[in-house]
């Protein structure tokens, strides 16, 4: 079980202000911030298996002076 905090995509959207599918795009690219991908089979249904560490999301947003509109 993971212990640190994580957001979702649609928790990282949300405090960004933009849609789940930008950040789709940005993972599609490379673009955003590292995330990690939760084996099918570890994963309980309906739970999200991409996931993206708060504190590689909160590095992200000031190297890219990035501020969240939703913190």
């Amino acid at each position: 079980m993971m212990t640190e905090p994580y957001l979702t995509t649609e928790q990282l959207a949300a405090r960004w202000s933009v849609k789940p599918s930008t950040i789709k795009g940005q993972r599609a690219r490379g673009s955003g911030p590292r995330y990690v991908t939760l084996p099918r089979l570890a994963t309980p249904a309906g739970t999200p298996r991409v996931q993206y560490p708060l504190a590689d999301v909160l590095a992200f947003e000031e190297s890219n002076s990035i501020t969240p509109i939703n913190p």
